[in-house]
């Protein structure tokens, strides 16, 4: 009797598979990123950036050279034929790519280590892809045309990934939709304090927030998100009275006595 395994067994299976070792990399990379110390995350989103500048003109070559590849091949159905679907490489980048953005926003001053990443994968993507189709052989005729309905779902999927994630990004919706999640365990943190006098300095994770540097100040409970932003710190605040009546000009508030605050420029 044969058995299906479970399907956690059947995702490790498949990962060194050739259509899952990139997603891998880059999830370990993105592990990486979203590494606690703050010196390391500024190195990783450094050489990102530095790698996407000089990249960028290969990159444009090799699409350069791709497209008159392709408009010199004999034939629209051949030309045709040869661009493919995105595959399961190329999906799971993407997936990937825009959940990273989506973390990044979702703190106030922004996890710039999780969105240099996700940007650059979303930039390097299409141009690997489409090297890729160029010198991979191209499908028989036969599977290119039973397999046009799953393409086109394939290039909707990867589509609606990233027309999701820019539209949850211009509503501000990670931030506030991780806030609303993390706000009860924050406010218990906070009116703990308040009673007891003193900050837990064993506390730091707090609602899935990484929290870094908590201390009563102005009446209320102050505290830093590790991992934002990049030459100044962010974080939230609590002032269950009337709100902060020091240097008020650098908190916003966000619902009831909650505030996000920045702190000063350091670069």
């Amino acid at each position: 009797m044969i058995t299906n395994p479970p399907p956690l067994a059947a995702m490790l299976h498949r990962l060194p598979l050739p259509g899952y070792r990139g997603p891998l990399l880059l999830a370990v990379a993105l592990a990486v990123v979203a590494a606690p110390d703050r010196y390391a995350r500024q190195v990783v989103v450094f050489g990102t950036v530095l790698t996407g500048l000089f990249a960028a003109v290969p990159l444009m070559v090799v699409l350069a050279w791709g497209l008159v590849r392709l408009a010199a091949s004999p034939g629209a159905r051949s030309r045709t034929r040869r661009l493919r679907a995105p595959g399961n490489s190329a999906l799971l980048g993407c997936l990937l790519a825009s959940g990273a953005i989506a973390l990044g926003y979702s703190v106030p001053g922004e996890d710039l280590g999780m969105l240099a990443m996700g940007f650059a994968v979303l930039w390097l993507l299409p141009f690997v892809w489409f090297a890729w189709q160029m010198v991979s052989t191209a499908e028989p005729a036969e599977k290119a045309g039973t397999g046009r309905l799953r393409g086109l779902w394939r290039w909707t999927a990867a589509l609606l990934l990233v027309g999701t994630t820019a539209l949850l990004i211009n509503h501000d919706l990670p931030r506030e939709a991780r806030f609303a999640i993390a706000r009860p365990a924050l406010t218990s943190f906070a009116e703990q304090a308040l009673t007891t006098g003193a900050v837990d300095p064993h506390r730091t994770w707090i609602g899935g927030y990484p929290v870094q540097d908590a201390e009563l100040a102005d009446g209320g409970v102050k505290f830093a998100i590790g991992r934002s932003g990049l030459f100044a710190r962010h974080g939230y605040a609590y002032f269950p009275q009337d709100g902060p009546t020091q240097h008020s000009d650098e908190y916003v508030q966000v619902g009831g006595p909650w505030y996000s605050w920045s702190g000063p420029d350091h670069f």
